[in-house]
């Protein structure tokens, strides 16, 4: 059972419902001047990298690396939104988000679930077991294939969808009112046919890795 397409364009319209990705570490190393400190003997000056160093920046622009910017718009807005989720709702971001999909199908399987929003089976059956012990979700076996369980929204659950949805669909205008309404909508259009690239991206990958990874990591074997 595949997830209808308006399911993918309602799924898309829902504020705080941003794929969980990575975020960028912060340096929590000491630096050089307190480990230096902490040793015996006379500390030594930090190197610093002045005018004349020599040091050439050559990593990414990040400020025109779209996949940079995507990083820095979904990771905040979901740790935004999984913070007031689990406050004031007691549930974190991925079972919200579990519950859109509930709201928007009549039940859905893990591996609905994994193929839409692209998080892990693992990850998956662990946010239906906690959904099943909060009482939002009831669950079914698939009369063709014994092994495949569906989730069904309760009252209760139904209930908790409706109470974070005004908190979520508040969080997408605020995200949104900096542009105007007709930007949104490219916008929209835009991040659907991203989304839709996305097979294109692995097979270029695939490409890339294979002609200048591993052929060259071939030929330096030999």
């Amino acid at each position: 059972m595949a997830p209808s397409p308006s399911t993918c364009r309602k799924l898309s319209n829902n504020g705080g419902f941003a794929p969980r990705d990575l975020s960028f570490m912060k340096n929590t190393a000491p630096s050089v001047a307190a480990r230096a400190a902490k040793k015996p003997g006379k500390p030594k000056a930090p190197r610093t990298a002045g005018p004349d160093s020599g040091f050439v920046p050559s990593g990414l622009d990040l400020e025109n690396y779209v996949p940079a910017y995507l990083t820095f718009v979904t990771t905040k807005l979901a740790s935004g939104a999984a913070s007031t989720y689990r406050k004031h709702f007691d549930v974190g971001i991925e079972i919200w988000r579990v519950l859109v999909m509930l709201a928007l199908e009549e039940k859905v399987s893990v591996n609905m679930v994994c193929k839409l929003i692209g998080m892990d089976k693992g990850s998956v059956s662990r946010c239906f077991k906690s959904m099943y012990e909060k009482g939002l979700v009831t669950f079914s076996s698939d009369p063709r294939d014994g092994r495949v369980r569906y989730a069904t929204l309760t009252p209760a659950g139904r209930e908790k969808h409706d109470q974070i949805q005004g908190v979520a669909l508040e969080r997408q205008r605020a995200l949104l009112s900096c542009i105007t309404p007709g930007e949104a909508e490219i916008l929209i259009k835009l991040l659907h046919r991203l989304h839709g690239n996305l097979p294109e991206v692995e097979k270029a990958t695939r490409a890339y890795v294979h002609k200048h990874v591993e052929d060259t990591g071939a030929q330096q074997v030999k």
